[in-house]
């Protein structure tokens, strides 16, 4: 069997705050690099599978390379948000859009705002963004996203509390001297 180079990255889902936004992203807790012999699917599985049941391992993003080929695998442990990239990548910075910025262009269904409308906020640790999962207030309607791979651009989708949309009514009285069966309604005398 031919011998493969497996990079093992592993991450672990944390919080930051930019403004006044609460943003989950990836931090790096490490690279370690192998040589095995065997199937790339069945090492992948294996090994995706080892490194999420290490305590504090939210993510895993396996490179495997070998004679003519190199492949990715990556696999989370918790569920998150929207997806921005095909694999983790550098943040750089974050810009936020707010309402007050945007004008509806409701003839074509979107919106239109310029670069200098987004309030950008610089990442100073090194942390990677895969999936979106966003805290902000109502006003933040767009999320941008800056990294080494790229700009990508989400519009966030606020979840209001659940308001009860049926109000019971009072009961009403249906012994009314009425012999039609009707709900509620009032007899007719005639």
């Amino acid at each position: 069997m031919p011998q493969l180079n497996v990079k093992v990255s592993r991450f672990t889902r944390l919080w930051v705050e930019l403004g006044d936004v609460k943003l989950a992203v990836l931090k790096p807790l490490g690279l370690e690099e192998r040589q095995v012999a065997g199937d790339p699917l069945e090492i992948a599985a294996r090994i995706v599978e080892e490194e999420l049941g290490r305590g504090g391992v939210d993510y895993v993003i396996l490179e495997l390379s070998g004679p003519g080929f190199k492949s990715y695998f990556g696999e989370g442990s918790k569920s998150g948000g929207s997806f921005l990239f095909p694999k983790p990548s550098k943040l750089l910075r974050v810009g936020l859009v707010r309402a007050s910025k945007l004008v509806s262009v409701e003839e074509a269904g979107y919106y239109r705002f310029r670069e200098e409308d987004i309030e950008w906020f610089n990442v100073r640790e090194e942390v990677y963004v895969y999936d979106l999962l966003v805290e902000a207030p109502e006003d933040v309607v767009f999320i941008v996203v800056d990294t080494v791979d790229g700009r990508s651009m989400f519009r966030i989708r606020h979840v209001s509390t659940p308001q009860q949309s049926y109000q019971p009514q009072p009961q009403q009285d249906l012994s009314s001297g009425s012999s039609e069966g009707g709900l509620g309604g009032e007899s007719n005398p005639s």
